[in-house]
Protein backbone atom coordinates (compact mmCIF):
# COMPACT_ATOMS: atom_id res chain seq x y z
CA UNK A 1 0.00 0.00 0.00
CA UNK A 2 1.15 3.64 -0.53
CA UNK A 3 2.21 5.77 1.82
CA UNK A 4 0.62 9.46 1.83
CA UNK A 5 3.38 10.88 0.95
CA UNK A 6 3.36 8.38 -2.39
CA UNK A 7 0.18 9.18 -3.04
CA UNK A 8 0.40 13.14 -2.50
CA UNK A 9 3.76 12.82 -5.10
CA UNK A 10 1.64 11.24 -7.68
CA UNK A 11 -1.71 13.70 -7.44
CA UNK A 12 1.23 16.73 -7.43
CA UNK A 13 2.27 15.52 -11.20
CA UNK A 14 -1.44 14.69 -12.64
CA UNK A 15 -2.52 18.08 -11.78
CA UNK A 16 0.54 19.71 -13.50
CA UNK A 17 -0.56 21.70 -16.83
CA UNK A 18 0.69 20.45 -20.04
CA UNK A 19 0.97 16.99 -19.06
CA UNK A 20 1.53 15.03 -21.78
CA UNK A 21 1.78 11.58 -20.47
CA UNK A 22 2.72 10.08 -16.90
CA UNK A 23 3.31 6.55 -15.91
CA UNK A 24 3.81 5.79 -12.67
CA UNK A 25 3.31 1.86 -12.74
CA UNK A 26 0.44 1.44 -11.04
CA UNK A 27 -2.08 3.53 -13.09
CA UNK A 28 -3.06 0.60 -15.49
CA UNK A 29 -6.10 -0.52 -18.69
CA UNK A 30 -7.13 -3.70 -18.60
CA UNK A 31 -3.80 -5.31 -20.39
CA UNK A 32 -0.77 -3.03 -19.57
CA UNK A 33 -0.01 0.26 -17.88
CA UNK A 34 -1.65 3.28 -19.37
CA UNK A 35 -0.58 6.60 -18.75
CA UNK A 36 -2.03 10.34 -16.83
CA UNK A 37 -2.57 13.48 -19.08
CA UNK A 38 -4.12 16.83 -18.61
CA UNK A 39 -7.19 16.89 -20.28
CA UNK A 40 -6.67 20.40 -21.36
CA UNK A 41 -3.98 19.37 -24.13
CA UNK A 42 -4.88 16.26 -25.11
CA UNK A 43 -7.75 13.24 -24.77
CA UNK A 44 -5.47 9.84 -24.50
CA UNK A 45 -3.72 7.52 -22.74
CA UNK A 46 -0.27 5.44 -24.57
CA UNK A 47 0.06 2.11 -23.55
CA UNK A 48 3.12 0.76 -22.21
CA UNK A 49 4.33 -2.78 -22.83
CA UNK A 50 6.59 -5.26 -21.49
CA UNK A 51 9.53 -6.31 -23.92
CA UNK A 52 12.55 -7.96 -24.73
CA UNK A 53 14.99 -7.69 -27.16
CA UNK A 54 14.60 -10.53 -29.41
CA UNK A 55 11.39 -10.88 -28.99
CA UNK A 56 8.88 -8.92 -30.98
CA UNK A 57 5.71 -9.09 -28.88
CA UNK A 58 4.81 -6.82 -25.98
CA UNK A 59 3.73 -8.03 -22.75
CA UNK A 60 1.56 -7.10 -19.58
CA UNK A 61 2.28 -7.84 -16.29
CA UNK A 62 0.41 -10.82 -15.62
CA UNK A 63 1.52 -12.28 -19.30
CA UNK A 64 5.11 -11.76 -18.81
CA UNK A 65 6.68 -15.01 -19.55
CA UNK A 66 10.38 -14.96 -18.74
CA UNK A 67 11.73 -16.19 -15.34
CA UNK A 68 15.33 -15.85 -15.46
CA UNK A 69 17.12 -14.11 -13.01
CA UNK A 70 18.11 -11.35 -15.60
CA UNK A 71 14.45 -11.50 -16.98
CA UNK A 72 12.05 -11.81 -14.10
CA UNK A 73 9.93 -9.22 -12.47
CA UNK A 74 11.23 -7.48 -9.68
CA UNK A 75 9.57 -4.47 -8.11
CA UNK A 76 10.46 -1.36 -5.00
CA UNK A 77 8.05 0.09 -3.15
CA UNK A 78 10.17 2.53 -1.81
CA UNK A 79 10.30 5.44 -3.96
CA UNK A 80 9.01 8.46 -3.91
CA UNK A 81 5.57 7.49 -6.04
CA UNK A 82 5.91 3.55 -4.69
CA UNK A 83 5.53 1.52 -7.66
CA UNK A 84 8.41 1.11 -9.40
CA UNK A 85 9.62 -1.66 -11.80
CA UNK A 86 13.49 -2.88 -12.62
CA UNK A 87 13.95 -2.62 -16.06
CA UNK A 88 17.48 -4.53 -16.68
CA UNK A 89 19.05 -4.03 -20.77
CA UNK A 90 17.80 -5.77 -23.54
CA UNK A 91 16.86 -8.48 -20.87
CA UNK A 92 13.38 -6.56 -19.65
CA UNK A 93 12.59 -2.76 -20.96
CA UNK A 94 9.36 -0.74 -21.98
CA UNK A 95 7.84 0.88 -24.59
CA UNK A 96 5.39 2.28 -26.16
CA UNK A 97 4.95 1.34 -30.31
CA UNK A 98 5.40 4.11 -32.61
CA UNK A 99 2.04 3.52 -33.65
CA UNK A 100 0.40 4.75 -30.81
CA UNK A 101 1.64 8.09 -30.03
CA UNK A 102 2.82 8.32 -34.20
CA UNK A 103 2.16 12.50 -34.88
CA UNK A 104 0.94 12.98 -31.35
CA UNK A 105 2.16 15.49 -28.65
CA UNK A 106 4.67 12.59 -27.53
CA UNK A 107 5.86 12.43 -30.71
CA UNK A 108 8.44 15.42 -29.57
CA UNK A 109 9.91 16.88 -33.02
CA UNK A 110 10.44 20.14 -34.54
CA UNK A 111 10.79 23.49 -32.38
CA UNK A 112 7.96 22.43 -30.04
CA UNK A 113 9.37 23.03 -26.05
CA UNK A 114 8.97 19.81 -23.71
CA UNK A 115 10.35 18.37 -20.16
CA UNK A 116 10.70 15.16 -19.86
CA UNK A 117 11.50 14.30 -15.97
CA UNK A 118 11.97 10.85 -14.42
CA UNK A 119 11.85 9.19 -10.86
CA UNK A 120 15.06 6.81 -10.74
CA UNK A 121 17.48 4.36 -8.26
CA UNK A 122 20.14 3.30 -10.75
CA UNK A 123 21.41 -0.85 -9.65
CA UNK A 124 24.14 -0.79 -11.79
CA UNK A 125 24.78 -0.20 -15.29
CA UNK A 126 23.35 3.23 -16.61
CA UNK A 127 22.07 4.27 -20.04
CA UNK A 128 19.06 4.94 -21.17
CA UNK A 129 16.37 6.06 -19.03
CA UNK A 130 13.42 7.26 -21.21
CA UNK A 131 12.72 8.49 -24.69
CA UNK A 132 12.47 8.24 -28.44
CA UNK A 133 16.13 7.46 -29.29
CA UNK A 134 17.51 4.41 -31.58
CA UNK A 135 21.40 4.54 -32.72
CA UNK A 136 20.42 2.92 -36.08
CA UNK A 137 23.86 0.70 -35.62
CA UNK A 138 26.35 3.27 -35.43
CA UNK A 139 26.17 4.06 -39.19
CA UNK A 140 26.67 8.08 -39.52
CA UNK A 141 23.61 8.43 -41.34
CA UNK A 142 21.40 6.18 -40.08
CA UNK A 143 19.10 6.24 -36.97
CA UNK A 144 16.05 7.64 -35.55
CA UNK A 145 17.19 9.78 -32.16
CA UNK A 146 14.56 12.25 -30.99
CA UNK A 147 15.04 13.07 -27.48
CA UNK A 148 16.24 10.94 -24.63
CA UNK A 149 17.42 11.22 -20.63
CA UNK A 150 20.68 9.32 -19.95
CA UNK A 151 23.39 8.63 -17.68
CA UNK A 152 26.70 7.29 -17.38
CA UNK A 153 27.73 8.22 -20.94
CA UNK A 154 30.90 10.23 -21.29
CA UNK A 155 32.83 9.41 -18.95
CA UNK A 156 30.12 11.26 -16.82
CA UNK A 157 28.54 10.34 -13.87
CA UNK A 158 25.39 13.01 -13.69
CA UNK A 159 22.06 13.60 -15.84
CA UNK A 160 22.86 13.52 -19.67
CA UNK A 161 19.62 15.26 -21.89
CA UNK A 162 20.12 13.83 -25.55
CA UNK A 163 18.64 15.54 -28.50
CA UNK A 164 19.19 15.00 -32.14
CA UNK A 165 18.29 16.73 -35.33
CA UNK A 166 19.80 14.52 -37.63
CA UNK A 167 18.57 11.22 -35.65
CA UNK A 168 22.20 9.59 -37.06
CA UNK A 169 25.51 10.96 -36.19
CA UNK A 170 25.80 14.53 -35.30
CA UNK A 171 28.81 15.66 -36.65
CA UNK A 172 29.62 12.92 -39.86
CA UNK A 173 32.11 15.97 -40.80
CA UNK A 174 34.60 14.69 -38.56
CA UNK A 175 36.52 11.78 -39.17
CA UNK A 176 37.92 10.83 -35.73
CA UNK A 177 37.00 7.54 -33.53
CA UNK A 178 33.33 8.41 -31.88
CA UNK A 179 32.18 11.04 -34.63
CA UNK A 180 29.42 8.13 -35.27
CA UNK A 181 27.99 8.44 -32.20
CA UNK A 182 25.36 11.35 -30.75
CA UNK A 183 26.53 13.86 -29.17
CA UNK A 184 24.50 16.90 -28.58
CA UNK A 185 23.47 16.59 -25.62
CA UNK A 186 23.21 18.42 -21.86
CA UNK A 187 25.50 16.94 -19.19
CA UNK A 188 24.39 18.35 -15.93
CA UNK A 189 27.80 18.65 -13.56
CA UNK A 190 26.53 17.08 -10.73
CA UNK A 191 27.02 12.87 -9.94
CA UNK A 192 24.69 11.28 -8.28
CA UNK A 193 25.72 7.28 -6.72
CA UNK A 194 23.85 3.80 -7.61
CA UNK A 195 21.33 2.73 -4.91
CA UNK A 196 19.39 6.11 -4.19
CA UNK A 197 16.58 7.71 -5.58
CA UNK A 198 16.70 10.37 -7.78
CA UNK A 199 14.94 12.93 -10.09
CA UNK A 200 16.41 13.46 -13.58
CA UNK A 201 15.05 15.97 -15.96
CA UNK A 202 15.83 17.81 -19.25
CA UNK A 203 13.80 20.53 -20.80
CA UNK A 204 14.50 22.44 -24.79
CA UNK A 205 13.97 25.84 -25.04
CA UNK A 206 13.15 26.35 -28.94
CA UNK A 207 13.76 30.07 -28.31
CA UNK A 208 16.98 30.18 -27.35
CA UNK A 209 18.19 27.08 -28.73
CA UNK A 210 19.19 25.46 -25.46
CA UNK A 211 19.03 21.88 -23.55
CA UNK A 212 18.96 21.98 -19.83
CA UNK A 213 19.73 18.97 -17.71
CA UNK A 214 18.73 18.52 -13.89
CA UNK A 215 19.61 16.56 -11.16
CA UNK A 216 16.82 16.74 -8.37
CA UNK A 217 15.75 20.14 -9.82
CA UNK A 218 18.74 21.31 -10.01
CA UNK A 219 20.94 22.08 -13.07
CA UNK A 220 24.57 22.49 -12.07
CA UNK A 221 26.56 24.19 -15.07
CA UNK A 222 29.32 22.01 -16.94
CA UNK A 223 31.84 22.34 -19.02
CA UNK A 224 33.97 20.08 -21.01
CA UNK A 225 36.28 19.51 -24.02
CA UNK A 226 34.71 16.72 -26.78
CA UNK A 227 37.53 15.76 -29.29
CA UNK A 228 34.86 15.77 -31.98
CA UNK A 229 33.41 18.71 -31.64
CA UNK A 230 36.99 20.08 -31.30
CA UNK A 231 37.89 18.28 -34.66
CA UNK A 232 35.16 20.61 -35.77
CA UNK A 233 35.68 23.70 -34.41
CA UNK A 234 38.38 25.94 -33.37
CA UNK A 235 37.88 25.61 -29.53
CA UNK A 236 41.09 25.52 -27.24
CA UNK A 237 38.71 26.03 -24.08
CA UNK A 238 36.21 23.71 -22.49
CA UNK A 239 32.51 24.41 -23.97
CA UNK A 240 29.50 24.67 -21.95
CA UNK A 241 27.28 21.58 -21.96
CA UNK A 242 24.84 22.62 -19.29
CA UNK A 243 22.73 24.25 -20.44
CA UNK A 244 23.64 22.86 -24.49
CA UNK A 245 23.35 25.23 -27.45
CA UNK A 246 20.82 23.46 -29.47
CA UNK A 247 19.40 25.55 -32.31
CA UNK A 248 18.01 23.46 -34.85
CA UNK A 249 14.71 21.47 -34.87
CA UNK A 250 14.05 18.26 -33.53
CA UNK A 251 14.49 14.84 -35.85
CA UNK A 252 11.34 13.77 -37.35
CA UNK A 253 11.18 10.42 -39.98
CA UNK A 254 9.56 13.07 -42.01
CA UNK A 255 11.39 16.42 -41.61
CA UNK A 256 15.29 16.62 -40.49
CA UNK A 257 18.70 17.35 -40.76
CA UNK A 258 21.15 15.52 -42.81
CA UNK A 259 25.01 16.86 -42.65
CA UNK A 260 27.65 16.65 -45.36
CA UNK A 261 31.33 15.62 -45.00
CA UNK A 262 34.42 15.30 -46.42
CA UNK A 263 35.50 18.98 -45.36
CA UNK A 264 37.00 20.65 -42.34
CA UNK A 265 37.19 24.14 -41.01
CA UNK A 266 40.85 24.60 -41.30
CA UNK A 267 40.37 24.37 -45.07
CA UNK A 268 36.71 25.56 -46.18
CA UNK A 269 36.58 28.25 -43.44
CA UNK A 270 32.86 26.16 -42.70
CA UNK A 271 32.10 24.15 -39.88
CA UNK A 272 28.86 22.33 -41.15
CA UNK A 273 26.83 22.25 -44.92
CA UNK A 274 23.39 21.19 -43.34
CA UNK A 275 20.37 20.58 -45.82
CA UNK A 276 16.72 20.83 -44.18
CA UNK A 277 14.69 17.99 -45.40
CA UNK A 278 10.62 18.74 -44.80
CA UNK A 279 9.03 15.77 -46.79
CA UNK A 280 5.38 16.52 -45.72
CA UNK A 281 5.85 20.50 -47.15
CA UNK A 282 8.56 19.00 -49.81
CA UNK A 283 10.94 21.50 -48.97
CA UNK A 284 14.94 21.60 -48.68
CA UNK A 285 16.72 24.28 -47.27
CA UNK A 286 20.24 24.28 -47.38
CA UNK A 287 22.19 25.90 -44.51
CA UNK A 288 25.84 26.64 -43.29
CA UNK A 289 27.87 27.70 -40.26
CA UNK A 290 30.52 30.09 -42.50
CA UNK A 291 32.95 31.66 -39.96
CA UNK A 292 34.19 33.82 -42.84
CA UNK A 293 32.73 36.07 -45.60
CA UNK A 294 29.84 34.21 -48.14
CA UNK A 295 30.94 32.42 -50.56
CA UNK A 296 28.87 32.87 -53.62
CA UNK A 297 28.74 30.25 -56.73
CA UNK A 298 30.98 28.04 -54.51
CA UNK A 299 28.86 25.30 -53.66
CA UNK A 300 25.89 23.57 -55.11
CA UNK A 301 23.52 20.53 -53.45
CA UNK A 302 22.02 17.46 -55.94
CA UNK A 303 19.47 15.45 -54.53
CA UNK A 304 17.57 12.96 -55.32
CA UNK A 305 15.14 10.04 -53.97
CA UNK A 306 15.11 6.74 -55.42
CA UNK A 307 12.48 3.48 -54.83
CA UNK A 308 13.76 0.01 -55.87
CA UNK A 309 17.02 1.84 -57.16
CA UNK A 310 15.10 4.20 -59.56
CA UNK A 311 14.68 8.11 -59.01
CA UNK A 312 11.04 9.05 -57.81
CA UNK A 313 11.53 12.80 -59.35
CA UNK A 314 10.63 13.68 -62.58
CA UNK A 315 15.12 14.69 -62.49
CA UNK A 316 17.35 14.90 -59.65
CA UNK A 317 17.09 18.32 -58.46
CA UNK A 318 20.41 20.72 -57.93
CA UNK A 319 20.11 23.69 -55.92
CA UNK A 320 22.97 26.85 -55.26
CA UNK A 321 24.43 26.18 -51.83
CA UNK A 322 23.48 29.39 -50.57
CA UNK A 323 22.63 30.12 -46.42
CA UNK A 324 19.24 30.19 -46.38
CA UNK A 325 18.27 28.97 -50.37
CA UNK A 326 15.24 26.61 -50.49
CA UNK A 327 13.48 24.44 -52.95
CA UNK A 328 10.62 22.78 -53.83
CA UNK A 329 9.96 19.13 -54.67
CA UNK A 330 6.55 18.74 -57.57
CA UNK A 331 3.20 18.48 -55.39
CA UNK A 332 3.14 14.98 -56.84
CA UNK A 333 5.95 13.70 -55.03
CA UNK A 334 4.84 11.15 -52.48
CA UNK A 335 7.52 9.69 -50.35
CA UNK A 336 6.58 6.42 -48.65
CA UNK A 337 8.87 4.23 -46.03
CA UNK A 338 11.77 2.29 -47.61
CA UNK A 339 12.63 5.08 -50.48
CA UNK A 340 15.93 6.48 -49.84
CA UNK A 341 17.34 9.71 -50.18
CA UNK A 342 20.68 10.54 -52.04
CA UNK A 343 22.49 13.92 -52.12
CA UNK A 344 26.02 15.18 -52.03
CA UNK A 345 27.88 18.72 -51.73
CA UNK A 346 29.89 20.28 -54.85
CA UNK A 347 32.53 21.90 -54.82
CA UNK A 348 33.59 24.85 -57.64
CA UNK A 349 37.28 24.01 -58.25
CA UNK A 350 39.05 25.26 -62.05
CA UNK A 351 35.47 25.84 -63.61
CA UNK A 352 34.09 22.50 -63.06
CA UNK A 353 32.13 21.13 -59.94
CA UNK A 354 33.44 18.19 -58.09
CA UNK A 355 31.92 16.21 -55.09
CA UNK A 356 33.13 16.97 -51.28
CA UNK A 357 33.27 14.03 -49.25
CA UNK A 358 30.57 10.74 -49.77
CA UNK A 359 27.05 10.65 -51.61
CA UNK A 360 24.78 10.63 -48.40
CA UNK A 361 22.17 7.96 -48.47
CA UNK A 362 19.89 7.93 -45.98
CA UNK A 363 16.29 5.85 -45.93
CA UNK A 364 12.84 7.06 -44.83
CA UNK A 365 11.62 5.09 -41.88
CA UNK A 366 9.23 5.07 -39.80
CA UNK A 367 9.71 6.57 -36.28
CA UNK A 368 11.36 4.86 -33.49
CA UNK A 369 9.15 3.87 -30.08
CA UNK A 370 9.24 5.52 -26.83
CA UNK A 371 11.63 3.22 -24.49
CA UNK A 372 12.09 2.57 -21.22
CA UNK A 373 15.61 1.64 -19.73
CA UNK A 374 16.71 0.67 -23.30
CA UNK A 375 17.70 2.17 -26.72
CA UNK A 376 17.56 0.69 -29.56
CA UNK A 377 19.80 -0.20 -32.85
CA UNK A 378 22.60 -0.38 -30.21
CA UNK A 379 25.05 -2.06 -32.73
CA UNK A 380 24.68 -5.77 -33.04
CA UNK A 381 21.89 -5.44 -30.42
CA UNK A 382 23.11 -7.04 -27.65
CA UNK A 383 20.76 -8.21 -25.00
CA UNK A 384 23.34 -6.91 -22.79
CA UNK A 385 23.54 -3.47 -23.46
CA UNK A 386 21.16 -0.59 -21.60
CA UNK A 387 20.27 0.23 -17.96
CA UNK A 388 19.84 -1.78 -15.02
CA UNK A 389 17.68 0.37 -12.67
CA UNK A 390 14.42 0.73 -10.91
CA UNK A 391 12.24 3.70 -12.70
CA UNK A 392 8.97 4.53 -10.90
CA UNK A 393 7.67 6.83 -12.86
CA UNK A 394 8.44 8.97 -15.93
CA UNK A 395 6.48 12.23 -17.05
CA UNK A 396 6.67 14.32 -20.10
CA UNK A 397 5.09 18.03 -20.55
CA UNK A 398 4.68 20.13 -23.28
CA UNK A 399 6.12 22.80 -21.97
CA UNK A 400 9.56 24.30 -20.78
CA UNK A 401 9.58 23.51 -16.29
CA UNK A 402 10.86 26.10 -14.22
CA UNK A 403 13.98 25.03 -11.61
CA UNK A 404 11.32 25.80 -8.69
CA UNK A 405 8.79 23.18 -10.20
CA UNK A 406 11.19 20.71 -11.13
CA UNK A 407 12.89 21.37 -7.44
CA UNK A 408 9.82 20.82 -5.79
CA UNK A 409 8.84 17.70 -8.18
CA UNK A 410 11.92 15.87 -7.41
CA UNK A 411 10.34 14.40 -3.92
CA UNK A 412 13.71 14.01 -2.17
CA UNK A 413 13.26 15.61 0.72
CA UNK A 414 10.27 13.49 1.00
CA UNK A 415 10.62 10.38 3.51
CA UNK A 416 8.18 7.93 2.30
Amino acid sequence: MKTSNQQSNIQTVTKLNGLIAFWNFDHTGDDTWISQYDVKVQDRSYPLHLKRIGDTNGYALASWPYTDDHSKLMFDHDGPLGSAIRFNQGYIYGAVERQDFDGTLLDICGKRPFTIMAWVKFIDKRHMVAGIWDEGGWDRHEGRRQVALFAGLFRQKGVIAHISSTGSACYPQSTIDGAQYARCRAMDGQPFENGQWIAMAMTFDPDKGEVSAYLNGTMTPHYVNDPVIQDIYPYQDKQAVNPFNFPLPIYSPRAFVLKYNGYNLKEDEISEHRLLVDLDNLSLTYAQDNLSPEHPDTFRILFDIRRNSASILDMPLEMDGIHGRSATLSTDTTVMVNDEIRTSLETRRDEQWVQVGTVVKRKIREGAPFTFGRALGLGTEAIDEGSHLFIDGVAVFNRIMKQAELNTLSFTKTRV
